[in-house]
């Protein structure tokens, strides 16, 4: 299974375990899997959303894959996006930024370890993919903020529009 290319990984491991089983039965799972998501990931196919003025107040973080509102979440700028910001909170951002770097440090021990024979070559690929594994591990908001759907995000936007009048 280590040559199979990483965007394949899920459909080959889903046909493995259900190598006894008719296409027929495993089709939709394959399909789903297959299928392009768009926007994002977000429930509505678009990553922002924006109040009658035309402002954004809602951002669905990339990271967290949760709808944010941004009175609640600190976003930075981005040039080149359609609202300026960021696609990920701060949070999301030093969190990424920080398994990124733990994986590629792992990486570079791993490296060593098998230059040094502690690590048979063979097992080299397994063991790079754990650590990639630990890179898709969403760390949950420590404040606990973000919503599921937009139209939850918006409800509480508007419940707090209403309360501020």
């Amino acid at each position: 299974m280590s040559n199979v290319k990483k965007v394949f990984v899920e459909i080959a491991n889903l046909l493995e375990e259900n190598s006894n089983k008719k296409v027929s039965t495993i089709l939709p799972q394959l399909m789903e899997l297959m299928t392009a998501k768009s926007g994002g990931g977000s429930d509505i196919g678009k990553t922002f959303l924006k109040d009658e003025n035309g402002e954004v107040f809602a951002i669905y973080c990339y990271y967290h894959k949760k709808w944010e509102l941004l009175s609640e979440c600190e976003y930075g700028s981005k040039k080149g996006t359609s609202t300026n910001l960021n696609t990920m909170c701060k949070e999301g951002v030093s969190n990424w930024t920080k398994q990124r770097r733990l994986a590629k440090k792992g990486k570079d021990e791993l490296l060593t370890k098998v230059l040094d024979g502690e690590i048979l070559q063979e097992n080299l690929a397994s063991a790079i993919e754990e650590l990639e594994e630990s890179t898709r591990i969403i760390v949950p908001r420590e404040d606990g903020q973000g919503y599921d759907t937009a139209e939850e995000v918006s409800e509480v936007f508007a419940n707090n529009i209403n309360e501020e009048l």
